[in-house]
């Protein structure tokens, strides 16, 4: 097994497009997959403020989030896991860097959907059940590489 450069680790999470997101409630571990989008050196995502989720990060805002790939012919994965303290993002210019960030991830025009996008966030910053972006401040974050153990 090989850990992960910083470069290995972002080159990483700049290619998959989803991962898991696990919240505890200081009891119960509770994971939920999650699309992402890696930008200014931070992991951000949306979510609706409701269900098992939110309850467990009202109670403690701990996240621990992990993405994993494999190459082409399957011999070999790696995996990044993110520790952080995730926050909610009220700022609209970072919203809008975020937003512009995941509509090109999707591999979209970002002049034909930005400003759509944009709208429904700025209408809807006063809305407590609208979806809401969240960063994770880092405060560790690991990488692994490994081959495959193909016939034991």
């Amino acid at each position: 097994m090989k850990d992960l450069s910083k470069e290995e680790m972002v080159e990483v999470l700049m290619k998959v497009e989803d991962g898991v997101l696990a919240f505890s409630d200081g009891a119960t571990p509770y994971c939920v997959p999650f699309g992402f989008v890696y930008t200014n050196d931070s992991v951000f995502l949306t979510l609706f403020p409701k269900g098992r989720k939110w309850e467990y990060f009202q109670k403690n805002q701990k996240v621990c989030f992990n993405v994993y790939c494999w190459n082409d012919d399957h011999t070999e994965w790696a995996s990044v896991v993110v520790d952080g303290i995730m926050e909610q993002i009220d700022d609209l210019a970072t919203i809008k860097s975020v937003v512009k960030a995941n509509i090109e991830k999707m591999g979209l025009d970002p002049e034909n959907y930005l400003a759509k996008r944009m709208e429904y966030y700025e209408k809807s910053m006063d809305n407590q059940n609208a979806l809401k972006v969240f960063k994770i401040n880092t405060s560790t974050m690991g990488g692994k590489k490994m081959q495959t153990m193909l016939g034991g």
